[in-house]
């Protein structure tokens, strides 16, 4: 290849990689806009936090269910286009809520099937990200490596700006204006990648059938102990993180006097810890193994979680989310890829998509509980409950890590 060509392949790929990154970010934003309009309007509609979880958690049950054929989805159609409908029809299925509210139409049942229907293209949307990606930035793994790093960051930062924004939004114009704007922003998405994103071919490789590749993926996981532990521990941490911020709406209604603002800080605080965490992990990695800065990380994160067990003020409660949150972006990078690694190549998807699906199954049951819960129970049992059960997952991370060191697999 000339240097004329390669300049400009260099030139289509940064262009390429700047329109997933402004997509990326404001669709992302305009779901953090909703991580708290959502449940906001449906305690304004209802009052009940158990109401809150169920519908909440339909949206998550959707992503761990579709999560599970999301890698064959995108083998099939081809990641743009799954990209495309994705933000597509997320975008009307959103303002229909707002809509219904309006018209005095919307009720729990109704928000229950739009949310199962907004989750259901969450996890091939993100498989679509991570597979058309290669094709964006080539297959060299440091370039590979630092266009997955940016797109992280551009997650990130919305889940920093999202939800404090919408706490002023909400206060200023409602809920129901919040999720027109959400809809808005996956439109807007929509229209980007459909204008400058370039085709690509569906993945030509045979798909292998539901069961047959949840049931390898399964298999996989069972039979390495640092992968099975680490799965495990992930589970656990996603149910407990989802049930954290499910009572997030709960507590600034219950003692903050119902002020959405509160709630918005409280997630905000976790988003600019997690941002920084991960803007700390390549200096980290300089000094410390990827294996180390993971389970340090998440024995951290468990200790964390105990200051749960003391009665907090909101400020308190706030500092806590942050540090949180800061050991979260520190230790899930390093986790990723030594997971990862441990996997033979020709069965990482199957692993990866199941693993995956438990996880978001966890959070989906997490949302669920901590609603009901925190309704019969109050939230002082379910700040234990959760201190207790990262202090698990912290566990599982520790005996994972002394399993005997293997090489990366290569086939």
């Amino acid at each position: 290849m000339s240097t004329s060509e390669d300049s400009q392949l260099r030139l289509r790929r940064q262009r390429t990689l700047r329109v997933l990154l402004t997509a990326e970010f404001m669709s992302m934003l305009g779901t953090q806009l909703s991580a708290v309009a959502m449940p906001w309007l449906v305690l304004q509609l209802t009052g009940s936090s158990r109401d809150m979880g169920l519908v909440m958690a339909a949206q998550l049950a959707a992503i761990a269910v579709f999560g599970v054929f999301g890698a064959s989805l995108v083998g099939r159609m081809g990641p743009r286009w799954v990209m495309l409908v994705g933000d597509t029809v997320r975008g009307p299925l959103v303002a229909l809520l707002p809509l219904l509210y309006y018209l005095g139409w919307l009720n729990i049942g109704v928000f229950i099937v739009v949310m199962f229907a907004v989750g259901a293209f969450y996890a091939p949307y993100l498989a679509s990200q991570q597979s058309i990606l290669p094709l964006v930035v080539g297959e060299d793994e440091a370039l590979l490596s630092r266009a997955t790093a940016t797109l992280q960051t551009a997650t990130r930062l919305s889940v920093l700006i999202g939800p404090l924004l919408s706490g002023v939004l909400i206060t200023a114009l409602g809920a129901p204006v919040v999720l027109m704007l959400d809809a808005a922003s996956f439109v807007a998405s929509a229209v980007l990648l459909r204008l400058y994103l370039p085709r690509t071919e569906p993945v030509t490789e045979p798909v292998k059938a539901g069961r047959r590749s949840v049931g390898a993926g399964a298999r996989m996981l069972l039979s390495d102990r640092l992968v099975g532990s680490w799965s495990l521990g992930l589970v656990i941490g996603e149910m407990v993180w989802q049930a954290l911020f499910a009572l997030l709406p709960v507590i600034a209604l219950t003692q903050q006097h119902g002020s959405p603002m509160v709630a918005g800080v409280l997630l905000a605080m976790f988003g600019g810890g997690a941002v920084a965490g991960t803007l700390l992990v390549g200096l980290l990695l300089r000094r410390v193994p990827a294996l180390t800065l993971a389970v340090v990380g998440r024995v951290a994160l468990g200790l964390a979680f105990v200051m749960l067990l003391l009665p907090l003020s909101i400020e308190a409660l706030a500092g806590c989310l942050l540090l949180a949150g800061l050991l979260n972006g520190v230790s899930s990078a390093p986790i990723a890829a030594v997971r990862a690694l441990r996997i033979p190549p020709a069965k990482r998807t199957e692993s990866l998509t199941v693993a995956t699906a438990l996880a978001l199954a966890a959070g989906a049951l997490g949302w669920a509980l901590a609603g009901t819960a925190a309704q019969s129970a109050g939230l002082p049992t379910i700040f234990h409950a959760l201190a207790v059960l990262q202090v698990m997952a912290a566990a599982l991370f520790v005996f994972g890590a002394r399993a005997p060191a293997q090489e990366p697999q290569k086939g």
